[in-house]
């Protein structure tokens, strides 16, 4: 009997082809291993889609370029639809500005995704920009000065002292929940801080510290779940995913 390199299944010697699935089968009844291995290798490569061969830049690059026409599209169709109904642009460069701001983040997340400073520094950058564009549209108050950059600037080291973190950890497992509960809890005491700050010229703290006392219970109680057993925790299996 002959094996099909590909599915295996056992043919008539004289076979030149597999019943099955049409795989061209050796000459001789012998067993081929590293032959049928190679036939089997041939089967998933057929398998797998163009899209599935595409490098990982060349996929985030297919995403920039449909995230791109559909932004652009929005804030084509946005304006003409203001511009119609009132014969101006009033409440169209709003979501405008938004979305033009996400395409630059999408654009930096494609082509600068392993110069992580860099990326981080330009992003920071265009959301600032799109508070400005926001404050001017609201006739210059202020309040990105004040209250929305300082937010902003918050949030991204926040954010960035968290990936560190985690990427630099040894084992990943409980201890990323806690280190990102641990991490919404400062950044609520800092929004909470500066909050009061522009309304009341005065640090005032409430519910952040009711927020904080909490992640940073179930974070130690999580911390000490995770070290004790002295094994990481793998998140896929731990969600079954």
């Amino acid at each position: 009997m002959v094996q099909c390199p590909n599915c295996g299944v056992e043919a008539e010697e004289n076979a030149n082809f597999c019943s099955l699935c049409g795989e061209p089968l050796m000459d001789k009844s012998t067993e081929n291993t590293a032959f049928i291995k190679s036939g089997r290798n041939r089967q998933n490569e057929k398998l797998l889609t163009d899209y599935q061969r595409l490098t990982s830049f060349q996929k985030r690059k297919i995403f920039w370029q449909i995230s791109g026409l559909i932004l652009v599209a929005g804030i084509i169709i946005t304006l003409l639809i203001d511009f119609i109904g009132s014969r101006n642009i009033t409440w169209s460069k709003y979501p405008a500005t938004i979305n033009l701001v996400l395409f630059i983040n999408f654009t930096l997340n494609t082509f600068l995704r392993k110069k992580k400073i860099l990326m981080v520094a330009f992003s920071f950058f265009s959301v600032t920009g799109l508070f400005i564009l926001f404050d001017v549209y609201a006739s210059d108050t202020g309040w990105e000065n004040k209250l929305g950059i300082p937010l902003l600037l918050a949030l991204y080291i926040t954010f960035i002292v968290l990936i560190y973190i985690i990427r630099n950890a040894k084992q990943k497992g409980l201890n990323v929940i806690a280190y990102s509960m641990i991490a919404a809890g400062v950044l609520c005491i800092c929004i909470e801080g500066m909050i009061s700050i522009y309304f009341r010229s005065s640090v005032y703290f409430g519910w952040s510290l009711i927020v904080m006392v909490s992640v940073v219970l179930i974070a130690v109680l999580l911390l000490y779940i995770h070290y004790r057993l002295k094994k990481a925790t793998d998140l896929k299996r731990f969600f079954h995913i």
